[in-house]
C-alpha cells in the first residue's frame, strides 16, 4: 500500500475527463472510429497555494504535496486485490478516488467466464466469417486435455524434430495443446484464435487442473509482414526481398498472446502465436522468449532470418521494421515516429498511438473479452463498439518499465502489472468504459492520471512522451 503526504490548498478547479477509450474488440481491423465527445478542461488545476491565512482553510481541497503528483487517481482498496496500487490515505473532497470492492476470487472469475466469448465464436451466428467451429468450448477443452496428457501422440512434429515436449515446461505444452485443439475446431487466423485460445485458457486450467498454477494467457497486438495489396495492411516501410517478394508493416492487426507463468520461484514470459501449435513460417518459433523473437529484432539490421534454426541477429529475407508488439516499447515508439505503424488521426479527430495498444494489453490481463458489439460479456457492457483504441497515453518511463518486465520478468514485476491492470479496469468501471488515462512513473511506483483527448492528441502530435506528467497535470 502506498502512503502519501498531502498539502491543504485553496479551492481548485477539478480535472474534467473526456470520454474516448479503449475498444478491446478482437477484430483484425482498426477502421471503426470512436464516438469521441468534445474535450472539456485542458487538464490544468488552478489552486491558491497560500496556506498561511486562516481563511484559506475554508472550503479547502486536499491534493498531494508533490506538485508533480498533484493530479492523479487514488485507490481505496477494500479487498486488498489491488496490492501496491492501493493508497493508505486518500485526499478529501477529491474527484478522482477509485474504490475497489472486487475480491481476488471475483477477478479470477473474470478470467474464467471469458469462455462466453469463445462460445459465441464457436456458433455460426457470431463466429469470424460467420462459419462457426467444429467443436463446442467444452469439447475443445476436453480435446486439449487429451493432447496435453500425451502430446507426442496428438501433435505432429514431422519436419519439426527439434521440438521435445518432455523438455518443455508444462505450461508451454499446455498452451500448445490449447492451440492444437482450436486448430482442430477450425481456427485458422490470429483473429479467430484470439476469440478462442486466450478466452478459454483459464477455464481450461480450471477444468483440467494441471500440476501448475499462476498461468495467464492474454492476447496482445502486433504487426507482421503483409503484402501491400493485402486488405489487412495499413502500415508502411515497403521492402522487397531477393526473391522479389514485397512486404509492408501490417499495423497492429496481428494478434499473438503473452504467456505468463511462474516456476521454481521465477517468472516466465513468452510470446505465443495462437494459430499453430508447432510452426508459423514467418515467426521462427511459435512459443519463444521475447528476446529471441522477431518482434524484438533490431532496427539496426537490414534484414532478418525467420527460419526455425536461425538465431537473433542473423540476416535473411524478411525485415525487422515489420515486426513489433505494443510491449516492445522502444522499438514500437521508433516505428510510430517514422509513421510505419499506420497510426494516424482518424475521422473523429483522434490521434492513435502505441499507448492505445499498451492499454489494450493491460486490459486483456484482467478481462480477455473486449467490447465486441455482442451482449456476451458478463463483466461489462459489451455492446458499445463506438469506443476506439484511443484512450491510453503512455509515458516513456512507464513504457520502458513495462518493456523491462517483458525482457527481464520477476514475480514482483508481474504482481505490479496485475495490480495496475486491475486499477485501470476499476477506473473504467467507475468512470465509464471510454475513460481516457495517462500512465506515468514505473511499475513499482505508478501514477495513473485522468486526462482528455485534446491533451492526448497534443502529446502524441509532439511525440512528447517524456513530458506526459507535465503536459497532463499542467
Amino acid at each position: 500500500m502506498r502512503r502519501r503526504d498531502f498539502l491543504r490548498t485553496g479551492t481548485g478547479v477539478g480535472l474534467t475527463i473526456t470520454i474516448a477509450g479503449c475498444n478491446t474488440s478482437s477484430d483484425d481491423s482498426q477502421e471503426n472510429d470512436p464516438d469521441t465527445s468534445t474535450p472539456g478542461s485542458d487538464g490544468t488545476t488552478e489552486a491558491d497555494t497560500d496556506t498561511t491565512g486562516e481563511d484559506s482553510q475554508e472550503d479547502e481541497q486536499q491534493t498531494e504535496a508533490d506538485p508533480e503528483n498533484a493530479v492523479r487517481y487514488f485507490f481505496e482498496d477494500e479487498t486488498g486485490a489491488l496490492g501496491h496500487l492501493g493508497d493508505d490515505e486518500t485526499p478529501e473532497n477529491y474527484d478522482h478516488i477509485i474504490t475497489n470492492s472486487t475480491t481476488e476470487s471475483e477477478y479470477q472469475e473474470m478470467q474464467r467466464n471469458d469462455r462466453a466469448y469463445a462460445e459465441d465464436a464457436a456458433s455460426s451466428q457470431t463466429a469470424p466469417n460467420g462459419q462457426g467451429l467444429n467443436m463446442s468450448v467444452d469439447e475443445m477443452i476436453a480435446r486439449a486435455e487429451e493432447i496435453y496428457n500425451n502430446p507426442e501422440q496428438h501433435i505432429d512434429t514431422l519436419g519439426y524434430e527439434d521440438l521435445n515436449f518432455a523438455e518443455e515446461d508444462d505450461e508451454i505444452v499446455f498452451t500448445r495443446a490449447l492451440i492444437k485443439a482450436s486448430q482442430e475446431a477450425g481456427v485458422s487466423s490470429s483473429a479467430a484464435a484470439d476469440w478462442i485460445v486466450s478466452n478459454i485458457a483459464e477455464e481450461a486450467v480450471n477444468q483440467i487442473n494441471p500440476d501448475f498454477s499462476d498461468f495467464k494467457l492474454s492476447s496482445i497486438f502486433a504487426s507482421e509482414p503483409v503484402s501491400p495489396n493485402s486488405t489487412g495492411g495499413i502500415g508502411g516501410a515497403e521492402r522487397e526481398n531477393e526473391w522479389g517478394q514485397t512486404y509492408i508493416n501490417s499495423g497492429f492487426r496481428h494478434i499473438p498472446a503473452l504467456l505468463q507463468y511462474e516456476r521454481n520461484g521465477e517468472a516466465n514470459v513468452k510470446y505465443v502465436e495462437q494459430t499453430n501449435s508447432v510452426n508459423v513460417d514467418i515467426f521462427r518459433r511459435v512459443i519463444r522468449d521475447p528476446e529471441s523473437s522477431l518482434y524484438r529484432s533490431s532496427l539496426d539490421q537490414d534484414t532478418v532470418n525467420v527460419s526455425r534454426d536461425s538465431e537473433s541477429g542473423e540476416s535473411g529475407n524478411m525485415f525487422p521494421e515489420h515486426y513489433v508488439t505494443a510491449l516492445d516499447y522502444t522499438k514500437a515508439r521508433e516505428l510510430e515516429s517514422e509513421d510505419i505503424l499506420g497510426l494516424t488521426e482518424n475521422d473523429a479527430g483522434v490521434v492513435n498511438a502505441v499507448g492505445d495498444w499498451v492499454g489494450v494489453a493491460l486490459f486483456q490481463m484482467v478481462d480477455d473479452m473486449g467490447i465486441t458489439g455482442y451482449d456476451n460479456n458478463p463483466d461489462r457492457d459489451n455492446t458499445n463498439i463506438g469506443a476506439a483504441l484511443d484512450g491510453t497515453l503512455v509515458s516513456d518511463s512507464f513504457g520502458q518499465a513495462l518493456e523491462e518486465f517483458v525482457t527481464d520478468p520477476t514475480p514482483e514485476k508481474r504482481e505490479y502489472i496485475k495490480n495496475i491492470s486491475r486499477g485501470l479496469y476499476q477506473i473504467q468501471q467507475e468512470q465509464g468504459w471510454e475513460a481516457t488515462v495517462a500512465l506515468e512513473g514505473t511499475l513499482e511506483d505508478p501514477e495513473i492520471l485522468p486526462t482528455n483527448q485534446a491533451t492526448i492528441n497534443a502529446v502524441r502530435g509532439d511525440q512528447a512522451y517524456d513530458q506526459v506528467r507535465e503536459r497532463v497535470a499542467g
